[in-house]
């Protein structure tokens, strides 16, 4: 019996102890100084001037408000830019083509669809919709392989539909001249007609 009192003993006094003993170490180094305020930035005059023009912008025609952008109706003359590199029959772009005998007006919604085309002779497919892309209309093309191939984008300027490629630039003008059919010129002089 003894010796389970000295157990008993010993088992108690270590627990005793132990428990005295510190197990965790809270250790937080010194905070960091705040930082100190900046200095305030001269204060001055605020100018104003015009920025020199973007480089290539002579690439578009220019109007009275400045230089035509892809897409837009250029305010000197009424016209959408041709495409670079295409012939241009006026300084303003591809030019209104002459609307044909028998031309008549022309709405976005009576051209939404789809187009059968014929471009110089080669046959094709147009499609248009009134979903907005740029300063056109989406549309595109399957199966073109002349300059239509490259149509994005379209619209209508007075009675004048105009094709536009990815740039915004005009690549056909055409005019409505029945109820399912529209002709014109693509900017390489290519006879250009859309039917259904």
């Amino acid at each position: 019996m003894v010796h389970k009192v000295l157990v008993v003993a010993a088992v108690t006094g270590v627990l005793a102890l132990s428990a005295c003993q510190r197990t965790t170490y809270d250790y937080s180094p010194p905070a960091p100084p705040p930082p100190q305020p900046l200095t305030p930035a001269p204060a001055g005059q605020v100018q104003s001037g015009s920025l020199p023009p973007p480089a290539g912008a002579s690439a578009y025609p220019t109007s009275t408000y400045g230089a035509t952008q892809p897409g837009m109706t250029d305010t000197a003359t009424g016209q959408y830019p041709a495409a670079p590199g295409a012939p241009t029959e006026t300084a303003g772009g591809m030019g209104n083509v002459a609307a044909p005998a028998g031309a008549v007006a022309v709405s976005n919604a009576a051209l939404v669809g789809s187009w059968k085309v014929n471009e110089g002779g080669v046959s094709c497919d147009m499609f248009l919709t009134l979903t907005n892309l740029g300063e056109g209309l989406r549309g595109g093309t399957r199966g073109c392989t002349g300059g239509l191939s490259t149509m994005k984008s379209w619209g209508i300027n007075g009675d004048q539909v105009v094709l536009n490629d990815a740039n915004g630039y005009a690549i056909a003008r055409l005019y409505k001249t029945a109820d399912n059919r529209i002709e014109g010129t693509s900017s390489s002089g290519q006879q250009v007609v859309l039917s259904r």
